[in-house]
């Protein structure tokens, strides 16, 4: 899990026949939740502003305010300037991302995962 509220970078090992999600008061465990129902669910899927990870947040602030300054450049006819402008604003905007690695082998029964795993991916392709 990356850039989700607070877990900016989190990995998690869950084992094949339970994971318990234990810690303090405010240290993740029902955004590391929520992140799934988000991905996953199909009620509340959408990403606001509060769930990047509090650290990336000035970053998105930052990206706002070059992009106003490539329309203004884009405005008076400076389309190199604006384009540079635009490039940088994009590479200051964070992104959620969920990353699974799902092991199996042929016996594995993978009927569950066909609604979120592409056919690729299930075959041994690249996944994207």
């Amino acid at each position: 899990m990356i850039n989700f509220r607070a877990l900016e970078r989190v990995d998690v090992r869950v084992d094949p026949k339970a994971t318990h999600i234990v810690g303090r008061n405010n240290s993740g465990k029902t955004s590391f939740v929520n992140l799934f129902e988000k991905f996953f669910g199909e009620e509340d899927t959408r990403f606001v502003l509060e769930d990047f990870s509090t650290c990336r947040i000035a970053d998105n602030e930052q990206a706002r305010q070059i992009f106003g300054e490539a329309q203004a450049h884009a405005g008076r006819g400076d389309s190199e300037t604006s384009e540079d402008l635009l490039a940088k604003a994009y590479d200051l905007v964070p992104a959620i991302r969920l990353v699974l690695t799902i092991e199996y082998t042929e016996d594995d029964d993978l009927a569950s995962l066909t609604g979120v795993i592409l056919d690729g991916c299930l075959r041994g392709g690249a996944c994207s």
